[in-house]
């Protein structure tokens, strides 16, 4: 009878931390999840790839199936951690005209509730450069790049915050003129 209330106050602490480090009894809702992509949306605008980190799990992996504007050469297919993903937001902060457009959003919850999946449309539009080419300055370019892309990715919950755990992304690259498309500058 002694360990009883030593086994049950050990119980409670259990409980408290874990309540405070991961939200053990935390769940997701398809409005938290979708605040959290709005998020995620915002970040991507901003391209600062701290924020665009954040975002990201530990164990993050993207795999990616890119089509480029020249169908005859077939699609790259790549996989990134989170280190190298974050490396390469980096240069993206670079982009001076940028538009991102969600065309849809589909949220399916974990029957736990723990993990979300969600599968977005997007289309994206900057400025292309020329392989091998350095631009003289930032408008220094001739065509635009559209890069639509059908995004998977599971959303869950890691040291009690919302963070993106994998995503896999289907895109293809078509080019526009440069006078086709007006872009503001950022």
């Amino acid at each position: 009878m002694r360990n009883v209330p030593i086994r049950t106050l050990l119980a409670a602490t259990l409980l408290a931390v874990c309540g405070l480090l991961a939200g053990c009894s935390r769940t997701l809702d398809t409005r938290d999840v979708r605040e959290f992509i709005d998020k995620a949306d915002a970040a991507a605008r901003k391209r600062f790839a701290p924020d665009i980190c954040a975002l990201r799990g530990r164990d993050f992996t993207l795999q990616v199936n890119f089509q480029g504007h020249e169908e005859r050469i077939g699609p790259t297919n790549l996989e990134m951690n989170r280190k190298l993903f974050c490396r390469e937001a980096g240069k993206f902060s670079q982009l001076q005209q940028y538009r991102l457009e969600r065309k849809s959003i589909d949220i399916h919850l974990a029957s736990d509730r723990k993990t979300a999946r969600v599968t977005a449309l997007y289309v994206e539009t900057m400025p292309y450069y020329q392989p091998g080419m350095m631009p003289r300055t930032l408008d220094d370019f001739f065509e635009w790049q559209i890069v639509e892309t059908r995004d998977e990715s599971v959303v869950g919950i890691e040291d009690g915050d919302l963070v993106f755990l994998s995503t896999r992304m289907d895109a293809s690259q078509t080019l526009v003129p440069k006078a086709q498309i007006q872009l503001p500058w950022d």
